[in-house]
């Protein structure tokens, strides 16, 4: 509860104005530094608490001299396309809570797209209110605290949240496209047994699928297969080069579809595309 009562008995100051008046400088080089660390030399060198959202990624090039804190965490911010925030918050002056007991709570309020809270409390029977978009700084000095807090000071800053960017029509497209080249050709550098393992897992999925989405894929497999021309003749020439090559084998595979004569079937059916030629 002390945890709690030492965030919520606080005004936060929302957005990324920051005052000149008590900001100390700092004076730092910075090459290829990860953000991580770069943050740990900025609250060393001016004395900050600054809390690093987990998410944030990236390195920090920069060159500042007699920089205001604010300039610093305004150009770390652009450079990985970060946010900060400032937030002010009465602790216990006995230092049983620490700054690393509540970094995940300074997260979550400062992440919030707070409009306005409220906290009761019955006991007391009293109600502190906290507002959004104040026009002035708040005067934290002029806010009497309970017995026992005093105010302090930590900077956030926050990755932003991922977008829910769900691929489009054609991206989805395209993407399949591509993984279909590679695993085209994946399945060409098989050998024949590992080829019939990749078939028949594919075959098996299809046929889970209801009969009605297995045909109607079929239907579109087919339209698509013969619409051009040239993929036309050559899909049919392959088709009746396998056909022969597996009767000539024993192999031709046993449709069903004439019962007892479904290898005469076969050989019909492979006449009539020899007569189509």
């Amino acid at each position: 509860m002390k945890t709690i009562a030492a965030i919520l008995v606080l005004v936060a100051v929302w957005g990324c104005a920051a005052y000149a008046a008590d900001q100390p400088k700092v004076t730092i080089e910075a090459r290829d530094t990860p953000i991580k660390d770069f943050v740990s030399q900025l609250s060393q060198q001016s004395g900050a608490s600054i809390v690093l959202d987990p998410k944030a990624q990236g390195t920090v090039s920069i060159s500042l001299k007699d920089a205001e804190l604010s300039q610093a965490l305004d150009t770390v911010a652009k450079l990985n396309k970060l946010a900060w925030k400032k937030l002010q918050f009465a602790k216990p002056t006995d230092e049983t809570v620490k700054l690393d007991q509540i970094k995940s709570a300074m997260l979550t309020l400062a992440s919030m797209q707070m409009v306005g809270l409220s906290v009761e409390d019955p006991a007391s029977k009293t109600s502190t209110v906290f507002a959004k978009d104040l026009s002035t700084k708040p005067d934290t000095a002029a806010i009497k605290l309970p017995e026992g807090y005093s105010w302090a000071t930590v900077y956030v800053l926050l990755a932003p949240e991922p977008k829910d960017t769900k691929p489009t029509g054609d991206s989805r497209i395209a993407g399949l496209s591509t993984d279909i080249k590679q695993r085209t050709l994946e399945i060409a550098g098989m050998t024949p047994e590992q080829r019939q393992q990749v078939f028949a897992g594919e075959m098996a999925a299809q046929m889970s699928l209801a009969p009605e989405v297995r045909r109607a894929m079929l239907a579109d497999q087919m339209r698509a297969r013969f619409s051009d021309p040239q993929y036309r003749n050559q899909y049919r020439e392959d088709m009746h080069s396998v056909f022969n090559q597996l009767r000539g084998q024993g192999q031709l595979p046993d449709f069903g579809r004439r019962g007892p004569d479904s290898a005469q079937g076969g050989g019909h059916h492979g006449g009539r595309g020899q007569n189509r030629n």
